[in-house]
């Protein structure tokens, strides 16, 4: 096992590995959007609304057989092989376990959305599960010895193959199994890969290891994520079995293209931002200064992305889709909106797990998911039958997260690890005005080119991002150039340095 990181190692190893993970992190949306477009064109409606109507499934299992391990060991301030060990023996039962789980579920699937292709699809897809468990711990590994730039390269080159592997079977005829393909080959190669740099191997030990609190940790984090999933998933289900794979395909892959620009942000910053506030816990205003740098950085990217892409969304989807998605266009603008609340969101269980109270998270999340489920169920029984039905479920999930769900459970996160309000609302307040200034010009660009001179969407939407750009960097330069001369140590703003 590596030694505990000092405060000075922890600070140069940010610095080497974040630039790393967000660069690499970049390059994998752009190969996601590469790859998403020739699929969507490729497929069309149908196998991406059976593939949306199996996700909730895949993704409710997977939380249950990760059950967190991999964060209790990230955020752990002394761990031994042993303990790593029976973290790794727990994870391969649970896989194996929710392999059968997802295979036994096939029929209750085609009995919910009474779609028959259902059945052979949830099937292949159980092995997906072992698949997941097998490189779990040693990614979480790397994470903990903040080896970002490896990990982050690992999970780059098995994205790639999987969307080379994907494309090559839709243009051959696969039709949905090409997203299958695509499943199997991104987790069994980051896996692999993973074992390949982490040198760590485990002993073949469970009891008497002294993981009970790990594994206590692992579950209320679990029970956590299991309760974001009501949120993040339910409507989407009930979307699938009242409105069809059509709607749904074009209600999901809205959401998701809104998510891309989240993942792009917000899952490097957790990957270095979890280990930097764990080993920090014990200073805090080593703490609170690491807190409102991430943060910092965070709205400086996602408020205008969020914005931004609510002007252009019809286009986007144009661009990427073609005319059979043009559908998901408003409530792609609609789902735009949730973007820097979304990103906050996700960062927020890295503040829970740096400091030991998965317990905290837990209880915030059942508030969150017990509200979503009754306003989902509502909303899905008095929308049913309305035209814009998926527009207006959408409305409801931005409206619902983002003004009643999240200030609640921003408080107690902040609340939970001893940090103020103004840590969060300084940074929004900082980047409003250039977020504000460039949506104006991109919406002028918007009218002009869809009412004054009507363009191709191909040449409007370049138009409109470089526009969006210029503007939102020029008004905010001072912060662009801290950055690109600090590198990820320009967390901070000019003259504080690192924390």
């Amino acid at each position: 096992m590596q030694p505990e990181l000092s405060s000075d190692a922890i600070r140069r190893a940010v610095r080497r590995g974040g630039s790393a993970v967000f660069l690499a992190q970049l390059a994998s949306q752009f190969l996601s959007l590469i790859f998403l477009g020739i699929l969507l064109r490729q497929l069309g409606l149908i196998p991406y609304g059976w593939m949306g109507m199996a996700a909730p499934l895949l993704v409710l299992v997977r939380i249950l057989i990760h059950s967190g391990l991999d964060v209790a060991a990230i955020q752990e301030g002394s761990l031994d092989d042993r303990q790593i060990s029976a973290l790794f023996w727990v994870n391969q039962v649970l896989g194996a376990l929710g392999a059968l789980a997802v295979a036994v579920a096939a029929p209750l699937m085609v009995r919910l959305y009474g779609e028959a292709e259902l059945f052979g699809l949830t099937v292949a897809l159980a092995g997906t599960m072992p698949a997941t468990t097998l490189g779990a711990q040693h990614q979480a590994l790397l994470q903990r010895h903040l080896r970002l730039g490896t990990l982050s390269l690992i999970r780059l080159i098995a994205q790639a193959a999987s969307g080379a592997a994907a494309v090559a079977a839709a243009l051959a005829g696969w039709g949905v199994w090409a997203l299958v393909v695509q499943q199997y080959a991104e987790l069994l190669l980051t896996s692999l890969l993973a074992w390949r740099v982490e040198p760590w191997r485990p002993q073949w030990v469970l009891r008497n290891t002294g993981s009970r609190g790990l594994l206590a940790f692992g579950g209320h984090y679990a029970l956590s994520n299991l309760l974001f999933f009501v949120l993040a998933n339910l409507d989407k289900v009930l979307i699938g079995a009242w409105l069809g794979p059509a709607t749904l395909a074009v209600y999901g892959q809205a959401f998701n293209l809104a998510q891309k620009p989240v993942g792009l942000v917000a899952a490097p910053l957790i990957t270095v931002m979890l280990p930097t506030l764990s080993r920090s816990r014990f200073r805090p205003d080593e703490y609170r200064r690491w807190f409102a740098a991430f943060l910092r950085f965070l709205a400086w990217l996602m408020l205008p992305c969020g914005v931004g892409l609510a002007v252009v969304s019809p286009e986007t989807m144009l661009v990427l889709g073609g005319e059979q998605w043009a559908a998901a266009g408003p409530i792609l603008r609609v789902f735009a909106l949730l973007i820097p609340f979304q990103a906050c969101f996700n960062v927020l269980g890295s503040v829970f797990s740096s400091v030991g109270r998965a317990d905290r998270m837990a209880l915030g999340s059942l508030a969150t998911a017990a509200v979503s489920a009754v306003v989902f169920a509502a909303a899905i029984a008095l929308l049913r039958g309305h035209p814009h039905a998926a527009l207006l479920f959408a409305a409801v999930y931005v409206v619902l997260f983002c003004l009643v769900l999240f200030p609640p459970y921003l408080g107690w996160a902040l609340r939970t690890a001893g940090l103020e309000w103004a840590s969060v609302l300084a940074p929004v307040m900082d980047v409003l005005p250039p977020t504000l200034a460039m949506a104006g010009a991109v919406s002028a660009l918007h009218a002009a080119g869809t009412w004054a001179w009507p363009a191709s969407p191909w040449v409007l939407l370049p138009l409109e991002v470089l526009m969006g750009v210029t503007v939102y960097l020029g008004l905010s330069r001072r912060q662009l150039r801290y950055y690109l001369r600090e590198g990820f140590r320009g967390f901070l703003p000019e003259g504080e340095g690192p924390p």
